[in-house]
């Protein structure tokens, strides 16, 4: 059977978090790169790497509708916990400075600086969401 990838995780414990949740279901899947994160955590996300959660082609459709949340965030409806607003962004957050001036020094130095994500936030009240 063929395999396809899922999903790409940043971390390990939640790779296995949303492995086990397939696996409740009856979905078989596995874990790929598991090794490459742990030890170079500072390339997470380069290049298609990041743990990989595989799984067979024909459970494909179930393990989507499982996990959609996670696979298509910009499909879920986001309320500010401050102001309630539906009025939701993906940014660089309150230490754009800060990430900024490291993807500068990375491109400068060829070397990753970290992990530089966008997160959600309120564009009314300009409040993270987690």
């Amino acid at each position: 059977m063929k395999t396809v990838i899922l999903i790409t995780s940043e971390s390990l414990a939640e790779a296995h978090i949303l492995k086990g949740r397939l696996l409740n279901e009856g979905i078989d899947c596995f874990l790929t790169n598991e090794n490459f994160v742990n030890l170079m955590p500072l390339c997470n996300n380069m290049l298609g790497s990041g743990i990989q959660l595989m799984i067979n082609e024909r459970d494909s459709k179930k393990a989507r509708e499982i996990l959609k949340y996670k696979i298509e965030p910009s499909k879920m409806e986001l309320n500010c916990p401050n102001c309630g607003s539906q009025n939701i962004g993906l940014g660089l957050g309150k230490r754009k400075g800060f990430k900024i001036f490291n993807i500068i020094i990375a491109l400068l130095s060829a070397f990753p600086m970290g992990n530089l994500k966008l997160d959600y936030y309120c564009k009314d009240c300009k409040t993270e969401i987690n």
